[in-house]
Formats: C-alpha cells, sequence, structure tokens
C-alpha cells in the first residue's frame, strides 16, 4: 500500500513548521528527524494540505512558505548519532555559497527544479494548467539519477612526458553541488580510478602517486573491485567502537570519525600520479570518476543490487 512509498505525499504536505537551535540553524540534539518537525493532523472527516502555491482557494488547501526553504529538509538531512555526526547535507549547505540568499540556491531549487510541466495533476482528474515556473518536479532528483551525477562535478587532467616519466595531475572541482559530494549516508563514496597503458594495452607502472583503497574491493577490477589501482576513494570513513569494522554504516551503534576527505561546495581536491613512459611509444590515459551506494563487500553480503554511476571520465593520448 501506501507504506511502500516510503515518504509519501501526506508526511511533507503535513509539515507545517520546523524547530531548529536559533544559534547553529540546524536542529537541536535531543530532537533528530521528525522531532523536529510540527505537523498538522485534521480531525477525522476533514483533510489538511499546505504547499507552496500561494493562490490556493479557502479550504482544505494553506499556502506555506516554508516548503520553498531549505530549512524544510533540514530534520531529515541533518543528524548526530552518539556525539558523531553522521549526515549533515544541511549543515554542509548552510555552511557553502548556496545558502546566501541573494545569489545561491535551495534544496529544492536543485533536487525539485521547476519548469518541467504546466500541469500539477493529469487534466483528467483536475489537474489545471499553470504557470511551469511554480510547479516543482516531484522526481526528486539524486543519487539514482546519472544524468543528474554527471552534472554534479567538473574534472580536468593535465599530462605531461618527462624523460622516461609520464606525470598525471587529476582536479575534481564540485562546482555544482550545493554540499559535499557525496553527501548523506556515509556508505556513499567516489572512486577516482586512474589507468595508463602502452600500445599494447599493457599498464604502465605508478612510480609515485596514491592507490585506491581496500574497500573499494579486492578482486577482479572488471567486476568493478578496484583496490590497489592507482587512484583515489573519497568517502567519510566510520569506525564501530565496538567491533572495530571500518567502514561502517551501522551508525546507530556507537561510531567514531576516522576520515573524511569528501569534496565541499566549490572546492576543489587533486592528486598527482608519476608513471613509467613506454620508450619511443604512445601511452593512453583514461580517468574514470565513479558514484558507489556502498561499500562493495557490504554489497556483496546484503545481495545488494546498486549499479555504480559513472560520473565523469576523461581520456588523453601522450607521447
Amino acid at each position: 500500500g501506501v507504506a511502500a512509498e516510503g515518504i509519501p505525499c501526506d508526511f511533507c504536505h503535513k509539515i507545517w513548521d520546523v524547530k531548529l537551535d536559533p544559534v547553529t540553524q540546524l536542529p537541536h540534539l535531543n530532537m533528530p528527524g521528525v522531532l523536529s518537525y510540527e505537523f498538522r493532523r485534521p480531525p477525522e472527516g476533514y483533510q489538511f494540505f499546505a504547499g507552496p502555491l500561494d493562490d490556493v482557494a479557502p479550504g482544505e488547501d494553506t499556502y506555506s512558505p516554508l516548503q520553498l526553504e531549505s530549512a524544510f529538509c533540514a530534520p531529515c538531512h541533518q543528524a548526530i548519532f552518539w556525539d558523531t555526526v553522521i549526515y549533515n547535507s544541511y549543515g554542509e549547505w548552510l555552511e557553502s555559497a548556496y545558502s546566501d540568499p541573494q545569489t545561491g540556491q535551495t534544496c529544492q531549487e536543485c533536487h525539485m527544479p521547476a519548469g518541467l510541466t504546466d500541469h500539477f495533476a493529469l487534466a483528467e482528474v483536475g489537474g489545471l494548467k499553470r504557470d511551469p515556473m511554480t510547479i516543482a518536479s516531484h522526481k526528486m532528483l539524486g543519487a539514482m539519477d546519472l544524468e543528474f551525477m554527471q552534472e554534479a562535478v567538473t574534472m580536468t587532467i593535465n599530462a605531461d612526458l618527462d624523460g622516461e616519466e609520464i606525470n598525471l595531475r587529476v582536479e575534481i572541482f564540485n562546482d555544482n553541488t550545493g554540499h559535499h559530494i557525496p553527501t548523506d549516508s556515509p556508505l556513499r563514496h567516489l572512486i577516482l580510478v586512474v589507468e595508463v597503458y602502452d600500445t599494447a594495452g599493457e599498464p604502465l607502472e605508478l612510480l609515485e602517486g596514491p592507490r585506491v583503497e581496500d574497500y573499494a574491493g579486492i578482486g577482479d577490477p572488471g567486476e568493478g573491485y578496484y583496490a590497489g589501482l592507482p587512484g583515489v576513494v573519497y568517502a567519510k570513513i566510520l569506525e564501530d567502537l565496538w567491533t572495530e569494522l571500518k567502514p561502517s554504516g551501522s551508525y546507530w551503534n556507537p561510531t567514531r570519525l576516522i576520515s573524511d576527505n569528501r569534496i565541499p561546495a566549490m572546492e576543489t581536491v587533486s592528486s598527482e600520479y608519476t608513471f613509467s613512459s613506454p620508450e619511443h611509444e604512445e601511452a593512453y590515459i583514461t580517468v574514470r570518476l565513479i558514484f558507489r551506494r556502498a561499500f562493495i563487500d557490504l554489497m556483496d553480503q546484503k545481495g545488494w543490487d546498486a549499479p555504480d554511476l559513472l560520473i565523469a571520465e576523461e581520456s588523453l593520448t601522450i607521447n
């Protein structure tokens, strides 16, 4: 039934207020999730819907400007468990230039863009034609949408041949995301894979530079196990205090933060590599940035089917 939808229409459209700490502008520590929302529950036989349209007729539908503000999203997208910040998309947005009321963007402007349709419902069931810019998309664009994710960052590569070595620099600019990337669930991570081959298709030796960490999967790279290859994993790594398992996604247990090298909004990260050069031959460079929804060992254990998303790829030939 309706419960299978997860967050149904009724949840968001019965929110009337959000209770945030006036100093931090974040949810109070003792009021995570729904505890920071004020809901309106109509009496039996009546209905109530709060929404962002300011021209609704008097009745059960009510205009709520809160639904156009990022604060509306705060309670579900910021949480601290056992004194450890687990997910903080709203706080990351708040600390970024995107929160500037004059030049920034709200969560809704990115994840629920307007202008895609001129009807809020099908005409045969009473949908009225409206200015498309007043109708927000309810596709909830996010980590499941490949095109949306491919617009998140800009990746550039620069390489030069210095004697018998190839020097390569990879930069990732988080220029189109209003929070860290990746964000929300600490299981999410980005895998940067750098591959340099000779004309015979043989990989060239990495002389200096980082290698992909073990939690990207030990095994066949062709099957998505990239550990040991040249590259970097951008992730928030938690350790379970009881089991010492890391990375851990069981944040309902006490955890501690081990590392966090995710990319904040409007910031650039870079990594540098030195490869051996094939004598008197061309070298082919391919750099991929892969978004993965959970660590591969956990996905294997659970049998989750969550394909990787290739969100950026650049290639270069050098001789």
